[in-house]
């Protein structure tokens, strides 16, 4: 039986949905028309693609035309669903938290690569400490991946550190209790003499006049201040984690930083002034820009 012309199926949706977000301007309005569709029905994106012909019900569509007009307003897809992948890895996000990037993925590969250098192993006992934790993307992850690795995440923020502690709760069989964290300005937080093998920081590096030349308005509006923005140029809160991260370093340990291409040659000036420590390297992202800075702590295992 042919359907109706005028009954909104999974198909309609999709089309007048996807020609609705092309007219605001939105990034990816097929891809987010999925997504958004298949979050208000429960149901993965493949799903969609088997059941074109099933008109979703009522309350299935209130759900995704009050997802759609918030998406129209420029609320982040991630935020609507509640949840975005990093590293092939499902991660719960609120407004209380940055929304993972790929190019904080380098930073996660730098990890690894380095552990197999250091360690000849990803299956080496290891400590890692992530200051300014957020979602908790980095500890998670890399505990996932370096199975005898314990990790610390640490932010300054309460409401970010309950979504980073269940995203550590949602793979809590597989972490085996390795991924903790504690609230806390850099690394205050943290008892003297305290060292790990590994620092890693996504901190904020957004420079106030950064926001007109390229921060995207939605970011602005909806992701939270704390995390983006780092003083007039970006490298206030850089300039205050750099003295302390020797202390906590043990010697030859490693220490990975994301940041803007545009603070990338001030940052390595900022290294090169800070005793104790020696710039190694800076891994670019896929455009070639400068993203993640890789230093180490004079001393053993140089």
């Amino acid at each position: 039986m042919s359907e109706s012309p005028d009954a909104w199926t999974v198909l309609r949706l999709l089309q007048w949905t996807t020609d609705y977000l092309k007219k605001h301007e939105m990034p990816s309005p097929r891809l987010e028309a999925e997504i958004l569709l298949a979050e208000a029905m429960q149901c993965t994106r493949v799903d969609l693609y088997t059941r074109f012909d099933y008109e979703p019900t009522e309350k299935e569509r209130a759900a995704f035309k009050a997802h759609i007009q918030k998406r129209a307003q420029g609320m982040p897809v991630a935020y609507l669903v509640g949840h975005k992948e990093f590293y092939s890895i499902d991660f719960l996000v609120d407004p209380n938290v940055l929304i993972p990037r790929p190019e904080t993925e380098f930073l996660i590969v730098g990890l690894f690569d380095l552990v197999k250098e250091k360690f000849g192993s990803m299956d080496a006992e290891l400590s890692i400490c992530d200051i300014g934790t957020g979602s908790g993307i980095l500890p998670v992850t890399s505990a996932l991946h370096l199975k005898n690795a314990r990790s610390v995440g640490v932010d300054i923020s309460r409401g970010a550190l309950e979504v980073a502690k269940k995203n550590a709760q949602r793979y809590a069989e597989r972490l085996g209790g390795r991924v903790t964290f504690q609230e806390g300005d850099l690394f205050s937080s943290l008892p003297k003499g305290t060292q790990f093998d590994f620092i890693v920081s996504n901190p904020p590096y957004v420079g106030r006049k950064e926001i007109d030349a390229e921060l995207e308005t939605n970011v602005y509006r909806y992701e939270p201040h704390t995390a983006l923005f780092g003083g007039e140029i970006g490298t206030e809160l850089i300039g205050r984690m750099l003295p302390d991260v020797p202390k906590f370093l043990k010697d030859g340990g490693f220490f990975l930083m994301e940041l803007s291409p545009m603070i990338h040659e001030a940052v390595v000036e900022m290294v090169h002034r800070t005793p104790g420590l020696t710039y190694l390297r800076t891994i670019r992202d896929l455009d070639q820009q400068a993203r993640i800075i890789v230093v180490q702590k004079n001393g053993a295992g140089e």
